[in-house]
């Protein structure tokens, strides 16, 4: 998708949902700690302006849940590990408490040896990862993160989707301006993008379907999209999506290799079942195949704070450049998500989104006005 800023959205307190999560997911079975640690990831999109990774993400964990497929009551467990590297089964946890958990454990494992590896396996969504890269950065160190999916690309100059819609994030530690945090997807369009263009009549920034009879490239959603009942982000589409560069495609692999070629017993993609349809049923599998994070801690070879005070005059520099006409300020990745976190500003969310989160709250016996009172009351 192209740039967000003039969609049709509407704003809400981000505190405010990240306590309605907490309390519809409490009651749909998870622990309180698991419950707060999954509303905690979700708003953490919300607050960084991820449209489809914050309030439109709450609807897997949800799904996921009520089939089944995602055991609310297991908890992520290391299964092996040595002095700079974990492997963590999730045992069809949530992504959210399994990649989290092996983010603060490479974080220690790096505070210790100066780099560290996490892999996770059999896990369920985690949503947006510069969540889990910021975790590092505050603690003055770099990090990377990716996992796989279900596949929702072809490959390139083919027409099947066989690889994945892989998130990718990085991050280094900032000194006096904000962290730099690249938060990207490996794939031109994935089934939250189909259904943000769909929901607003919009067209995609690109033709990055094809149709699945001719093979032609078209950037309109709307013939082959499927809409599935009760939801506003999950979705299918009879259309293939395709890479719009050979780089995207190589980059796309290249996530893969980390997330689950040396991920010991996780899946790659081509072995994960779709489309999303697929998982409106119970499965005794979980969604995602395997993710890898990467910590490393720069304090072991230069002084603490020195790569902030780094950070700090790239950002200088960058932020110094010369600008377009028309452009007031040049912003680095993820500056604006920081901004907004520190001062707390309300979060902008899709209309649909809002619909299907409504229709959330009230089938598990709860009301958005309900929620509002207890969380009113909640900060006197």
């Amino acid at each position: 998708m192209g740039d967000t800023a003039d969609l049709e959205t509407m704003l809400e307190d981000a505190d405010f949902l990240e306590h309605c999560y907490r309390n519809v997911l409490v009651e749909l079975g998870f622990t309180a700690e698991h419950a707060a640690v999954v509303a905690s990831c979700v708003s953490d999109g919300d607050r960084n302006g991820k449209l489809t990774q914050g309030i439109g993400v709450f609807e897997i964990p949800v799904l996921l849940a009520r089939t089944g497929t995602m055991d609310v009551t297991a908890e992520p467990k290391v299964v092996d590990e040595g002095p700079t590297w974990l492997v963590i089964d999730a045992r069809r946890s949530s992504g959210q408490w399994a990649v989290s958990m092996a983010m603060e454990a490479a974080i220690a494992k790096a505070r210790e040896h100066a780099i560290a590896i996490g892999f996770v396996r059999d896990f369920n969504d985690a949503g947006a990862f510069g969540t889990y890269v910021r975790m590092a950065a505050r603690e003055g160190m770099m990090a990377i993160a990716t996992n796989n999916s279900l596949p929702l690309v072809s490959p390139w100059g083919g027409m099947e989707n066989v690889l994945s819609g892989a998130p990718f994030a990085a991050a280094t530690p900032g000194g006096d301006h904000p962290p730099i945090v690249s938060d990207i997807q490996a794939i031109e369009v994935h089934d939250g993008d189909l259904s943000e263009a769909y929901f607003q009549g919009r067209r995609l920034a690109g033709p990055y379907l094809v149709d699945p009879e001719s093979g032609e490239l078209t950037d309109d959603p709307a013939p082959y999209f499927q809409r599935m009942e009760d939801y506003g982000r999950i979705s299918d589409c009879l259309a293939p999506t395709v890479f719009g560069t050979p780089r995207l495609y190589a980059f796309n692999l290249f996530t893969e290799m980390l997330a689950g070629v040396i991920n010991p017993g996780a899946r790659l993609s081509p072995e994960i079942a779709g489309p999303p349809s697929y998982w409106l049923k119970p499965r005794h599998e979980a969604l995602t195949g395997g993710a890898c994070v990467v910590v490393i801690d720069p304090s072991h070879w230069m002084p603490v704070g020195e790569a902030g005070r780094r950070s700090d005059r790239l950002v200088e520099s960058v932020k110094g450049a010369r600008r377009r006409p028309g452009v007031d300020e040049i912003f680095l990745p993820g500056e604006r998500g920081w901004h907004s976190m520190e001062v707390g500003a309300p979060v902008r969310i899709l209309p649909a989104h809002w619909e299907s989160f409504v229709q959330i709250v009230e089938s598990v016996g709860l009301s958005i006005d309900g929620l509002r009172t207890d969380y009113s009351a909640g900060r006197r």
